[in-house]
């Protein structure tokens, strides 16, 4: 988002909760691409569309949402989140060797990279269909707690002491730190 200072920040993330250190944490990506003509906004009609197909369906990567700016359609905002740097770092050879990696080169790429810290929240209601695929068929996500990184849904656990995490944070400590 362009402010009154005329700098680029990154979207506000749900900081809300309490902090879980991971010794490997997920690594978020925001920002935007400018396109300096036609050809280039081409391009990215062309080929964002199998990009970010393919980059949600890595394994890694837990948010790839990518959208034209209302304000300017030269102008695309992205918010990205990745398991850890390793995925992260899949994703961007992916990338390079890709289409869209090799024909997007002189788009400018204005982005931000930071280690993004789970937090552990209560569960609430907004939560329910991020939830809906960790969760056994016929489980409920409410009450309880969710850990989430940057708004983003990756673990719930139960009014029953249940904890469910995504399938990629499986093992790295959210489980321990969400235990009753």
């Amino acid at each position: 988002m362009d402010c009154a200072c005329g700098h680029h920040h990154a979207p506000t993330a749900d900081l809300t909760g309490t902090p879980v250190t991971l010794t490997d944490p997920p690594v978020a990506l925001h920002g935007r691409l400018i396109c300096a003509d036609m050809g280039q906004l081409m391009t990215a009609l062309e080929l964002l569309p199998d990009h970010v197909a393919a980059s949600r369906a890595e394994p890694g990567c837990l948010r790839f949402d990518i959208a034209q700016s209302e304000d300017d359609p030269m102008v695309w905002t992205l918010s990205e989140i990745f398991v850890d740097a390793a995925a992260f770092a899949a994703h961007q050879a992916r990338t390079a060797a890709s289409p869209w990696g090799q024909r997007s080169g002189a788009i400018t790429r204005d982005f931000h990279r930071h280690e993004a810290t789970p937090r552990i929240r209560p569960a609430t209601a907004a939560d329910a269909a991020a939830l809906a695929p960790l969760l056994p068929a016929g489980a409920s996500a409410l009450p309880g707690l969710v850990a989430h990184v940057e708004g983003l849904p990756v673990a719930h656990r139960s009014a029953s002491g249940v904890v469910t995490v995504h399938r990629a944070l499986t093992g790295r400590g959210i489980e321990a730190a969400m235990a009753p």
